[in-house]
């Protein structure tokens, strides 16, 4: 290249220079870290400045292949890594305006003193001139194909139900004008599901179903005499078939489920399939499609990225089946197969907990809940893979989602988790809540001297990493990704570096921060969508899970990952020179160890196997883990020693449905943490079209 040539690639502003050909900003000649679509949005500003960039200009520049998993949560990232870079802030602007709802506008001065300046600065608007064109057309279809469907932006919400407790797992009748859910707050309930229908205009709620369950989640079959249903209880699990007036049930297959979500079924419309998941002999959850008639069972192929699959819904038609499929921890895509056995098409990948996954009647269109921690959202997404927000639905969300002419019905919640604490030398402390917020605390952490708690929390308005002294006061935000789901903070044993793990990048990858520097770089590695981090205990290792396959060992200064065990593992902990980790099967969890630095890996003998897969802690002399049964839930330990097993108290509530209590203990062995939720209400909502 000549140096004119270089030249004129470079833009100078109040003390920076952007290499628009190498893509590097700089400031007073030292390099400045900007990941490479924070700069790309960069450029965009630079040659356009003064003029208003909008959104949907900066997606098809940003995502020329239209492959953004969150817009809204990925753009804000790129523009919040921008201004750290340029020392900027939304607040106080001095190079980047937001325009609230259209864009972004660059307000800094360009330096163009001399001929080759101006030369240069015209040439930037002659290709942003053509730049605009190039993709003119693809702006204005995106635009008008949004705003000719007419959806997005015109449906108004409303509550279908308003009952005391848990609503979840909404569906449709065939004719749109009754609705199954499952509830939790009926009279002797204890708090458990059964199945209940009502029509769309009553406030009457019948009750179709007498054995309460932990979760439940039910479909109509064509024609709406009878519905099938699964349903998980402490005594059984399975797939079953009931008649919509109640009465007698047949079960038409066990089954064990993943989760609450992943519990969707759904019929063919000839009633002849019917679809759901279930976590096979492996411990992986696979879509199954059983034939009514002759009760045969077909597994689907899973994509080679898929880790569990689940929420499957059939086509109008018939003729596709859609499914979502985790690729780690809380990042997952949608997929459709053409019927019976077609290879698997991705659409789409989010950040986020899937909740529910729907057709429109035109079979054009899937309707997809996602919980991403920092308000979620109902989204549209087009077989072409094209995703737009539908307003309405930005509070958390709860598990399900259903479709009827010109209705959505999705699940709101209203929850809020707390950590406490207990101590564990004392027979009747029944715990006092220690860290508190109006949002979400979750997975605390003692740090080595036990003189600080670190947890993720949502308390800022997305999910981010926080500090606070030992007692619970003094609480410091460590992280501020402002969107992307952030969580499962570790302490390394020189009590300054905590790892965890964030979607910043639109995967899953690990993150360390040093508490005294304050700024959080990513963990480099030959391995994509690693999470929940564990230091080894010499701190030269970090254990992380890609979401169920296995458990991978990384060099803390980054390079290839190695595979620690290939079991089907969620979760680690580290105890002393030996990393325990869970091992997922279809009846339970296993807690297996071994060396961190390699060698026999082995089942921990006599110990039960668990529920939930986080419902344990790792110490040097043993594990402590919960049980929900009896209820209350009681805490109890194995001791490595001995390998015998002792109640060490009950707890004050019993588990969430379909998922542990998320326990840490401190180093010591004197103080128990965990999360506890309270007042959690569930409403079904419905989405409908205004009047034209």
């Amino acid at each position: 290249m000549s140096s004119k040539s270089r030249s004129d690639a470079r833009i100078r502003f109040d003390g920076f220079e952007a290499d628009l050909r190498s893509g590097e900003l700089f400031k007073d000649g030292r390099r400045v870290a900007l990941p490479n679509q924070s700069f790309l949005a960069l450029a965009a500003f630079l040659e356009r400045p003064g003029q208003l960039v909008t959104r949907e200009e900066l997606r098809a520049r940003l995502w020329p292949d239209n492959r953004v998993v969150e817009f809204e949560q990925g753009l804000n990232a790129i523009i919040n890594r921008l201004r750290e870079a340029l020392g900027d802030s939304a607040g106080n602007a001095k190079f980047i305006e937001t325009l609230p709802r259209r864009g972004y506008k660059f307000i800094g001065t360009i330096h163009a003193g001399s001929a080759d300046g101006r030369r240069r600065r015209a040439r930037i608007y002659g290709l942003a001139i053509g730049l605009c064109a190039a993709v003119a057309a693809v702006i204005v279809v995106r635009l008008y194909g949004s705003r000719a469907a007419g959806e997005d932006s015109n449906f108004e919400v409303g509550p279908l139900t308003s009952l005391i407790g848990r609503e979840v797992a909404p569906a449709f009748a065939p004719d749109g004008e009754r609705l199954l859910f499952g509830w939790n707050g009926d009279t002797g309930s204890g708090g458990r599901f059964d199945l209940y229908s009502k029509s769309i205009d009553s406030e009457k709620i019948v009750r179709l179903t007498h054995h309460s369950a932990n979760a439940i989640s039910a479909a109509w079959a064509p024609g709406g005499k009878q519905v099938a249903f699964a349903r998980t209880t402490d005594a059984d699990s399975g797939v079953y078939l009931m008649a919509t007036t109640g009465g007698a049930e047949q079960l038409l297959a066990p089954a064990v489920f993943l989760d609450e979500p992943f519990m969707q079924l759904s019929f063919s419309p000839d009633g002849r399939l019917l679809a759901y998941s279930a976590v096979t002999s492996v411990g992986a959850s696979v879509i199954h499609v059983l034939t009514l008639d002759g009760h045969r069972t077909q597994l689907l192929e899973r994509p080679p990225s898929c880790l569990d699959a689940g929420a499957s819904t059939f086509s109008p038609d018939g003729r596709q089946l859609a499914f979502v499929c985790t690729s780690s921890v809380a990042v997952y895509g949608v997929y459709v197969t053409v019927m019976p056995a077609g290879r698997p098409k991705l659409l789409a990948s989010l950040q986020g907990y899937p909740q529910g996954l729907a057709w429109t009647s035109d079979g054009r269109t899937l309707i997809v809940a996602n919980d991403a921690g920092d308000g979620s959202s109902v989204w549209r997404l087009t077989l072409s893979g094209r995703l737009s927000l539908i307003p309405g639905a930005e509070e958390a969300l709860g598990p399900g989602v259903s479709v009827a002419e010109g209705r959505i019905a999705f699940v709101r919640e209203k929850h809020l988790v707390d950590i406490w604490r207990a101590d564990l030398t004392k027979a009747n402390d029944s715990g006092n809540a220690l860290i508190s917020s109006t949002r979400m605390q979750l997975v605390p952490q003692y740090s080595p001297d036990g003189a600080r708690v670190a947890f993720q929390s949502t308390r800022s308005g997305s999910s981010e990493i926080w500090l606070a002294d030992a007692d619970g006061r003094n609480p410091v935000r460590l992280t501020s990704f402002k969107g992307p789901l952030t969580g499962a903070p570790s302490w390394c044993n020189d009590g300054r570096r905590i790892a965890f793990d964030s979607r910043e990048s639109g995967v899953s990858a690990i993150y360390v921060i040093d508490i005294l520097e304050g700024r959080p770089h990513r963990l480099e590695t030959s391995r994509t969508n690693l999470s929940l981090p564990v230091w080894s205990e010499d701190c030269r290792w970090i254990f992380a899970s890609d979401g169920r396959a296995a458990l991978y060992k990384v060099p803390v200064a980054g390079g290839a990952a190695e595979i620690f065990t290939n079991k089907q593992t969620y979760r680690a902990a580290v105890s002393a020179e030996r990393i325990v980790f869970n091992v997922s099967a279809a009846d339970g969890v296993e807690l297996w160890s071994k060396p961190a630095e390699g060698g026999v890996e082995a089942a921990l003998n006599m110990m039960p196997r668990l529920e939930y897969s986080d419902s344990w802690a790792a110490t040097r002399s043993g594990i402590y883990y919960t049980k929900s049964e009896p209820r209350p839930a009681t805490l109890w330990f194995y001791d490595f020693a001995s390998q015998r097993t002792r109640v060490v108290r009950a707890l004050q509530e019993a588990l969430a449905p379909l998922g542990g209590l998320g326990i840490a203990v401190s180093r010591d062995e004197r103080w128990l943490l965990y999360t506890r939720t309270e007042n959690w209400q569930g409403d079904v909502m419905m989405l409908s079209e205004r009047s034209r």
